[in-house]
């Protein structure tokens, strides 16, 4: 992945996140919303959509050494990273940097997409340390 042009990288880092781990809500395993470490979406068989954006923001801040941003939904968390190079499709502006959605729980979704019924509603942008 680091030898690969950087958006492909992001692509398959997204993907795999998309699709390594069966998405169950919290609630119908928990009993209630139970975020979880990124080691511990590795550990257990179902993740919902913030597990999936906090491993995939650890992933890609980690090995991509790029800046990511949590996209705050009423009842959905994606992300958006700080990509070097400029792509079509959906982003949010933070602090002068552009920020593309890189959706980890939208199963299939390239980069760029944010989950239909969302694309109208602000989000709230949570920074992540650096």
């Amino acid at each position: 992945i680091m030898d690969e042009p950087e958006e492909q990288a992001v692509s398959k880092l997204l993907n795999w996140v998309q699709t390594a781990f069966d998405y169950e809500a919290d609630e119908n395993i928990w009993g209630q919303d139970r975020p979880f470490f990124p080691l511990e979406t590795l550990h257990y068989p179902y993740a919902d959509c913030e597990d999936r954006a906090i491993l995939f923001s650890r992933v890609v801040r980690d090995l991509m050494k790029l800046n990511v941003v949590f996209l705050y939904y009423p009842d959905h968390l994606a992300t958006a990273v700080a990509l070097n190079k400029e792509i079509e499709g959906d982003y949010v502006l933070f602090d002068g940097v552009r920020y593309t959605v890189c959706d980890p729980s939208y199963i299939g979704a390239p980069i760029g997409v944010i989950l239909p019924g969302l694309e109208d509603q602000k989000a709230t942008i949570i920074p992540l340390q650096k």
